[in-house]
């Protein structure tokens, strides 16, 4: 028998398929091979102590060139334009019934959580307003090059579930930086 969970996971599965199945494997492979070469020349030159955050700001990079990838340059284009400028409309849509609706909402909101989290180690120290606008701009040149090219709806829900995620990963961050000045706080009482 088949449940709700497993049409559910069947709907995030066509979902995920769709934002990765049209970016060539070359792509993939020659991303890794800049990371690698960009981690032994980052690594050989400022060592560990202060590679480390150029090294992410090159992971960041890249995660960002994929998204672009996965949502614009490899898309297949449509006939017509999409857009849909009112904000929460995909909520009506999920009360309405149309479970699609649920994959494309959450998976909006997850692929932007490595944005914010890895913004958050690459510009410590930023205000975190800096980083959320950072995220909603990347989100919303997304948007307009959807639009533009006609390669997907330009939607306004997209942006705003697209900075919850950066949010998220931000908020991660934080709660991990946090629990670290703790853990190093306490070995230092510990050690006296």
């Amino acid at each position: 028998m088949i449940g709700a969970g497993d049409n559910m996971k069947d709907l995030f599965a066509v979902y995920f398929h769709e934002l990765t199945d049209g970016i060539p494997m070359y792509v993939y492979e020659a991303l890794l091979s800049l990371f690698c070469l960009a981690g032994v020349l980052i690594l050989t030159f400022y060592g560990v102590k202060k590679g480390w955050r150029k090294l992410i700001l090159t992971l960041l990079m890249e995660y960002s060139f994929l998204l672009y990838c996965s949502t614009v340059i490899f898309r297949q284009a449509k006939i017509e334009r999409g857009i849909e400028l009112l904000p929460f409309w995909s909520y009506g849509a999920i009360r309405d019934g149309v479970d699609t609706m649920i994959p494309e909402t959450v998976m909006n909101v997850v692929v932007f959580i490595p944005i914010g989290l890895m913004m958050g180690l690459v510009f410590k120290g930023t205000n975190w307003w800096k980083i959320l606008m950072a995220g909603a701009g990347m989100s919303v040149s997304i948007e307009l090059l959807q639009l533009l090219f006609k390669k997907g709806c330009c939607e306004t829900d997209d942006v705003i579930h697209n900075t919850v995620g950066c949010a998220i990963g931000y908020g991660l961050y934080r709660l991990a930086e946090f629990i670290a000045t703790k853990i190093k706080t306490a070995t230092c009482i510990a050690q006296r």
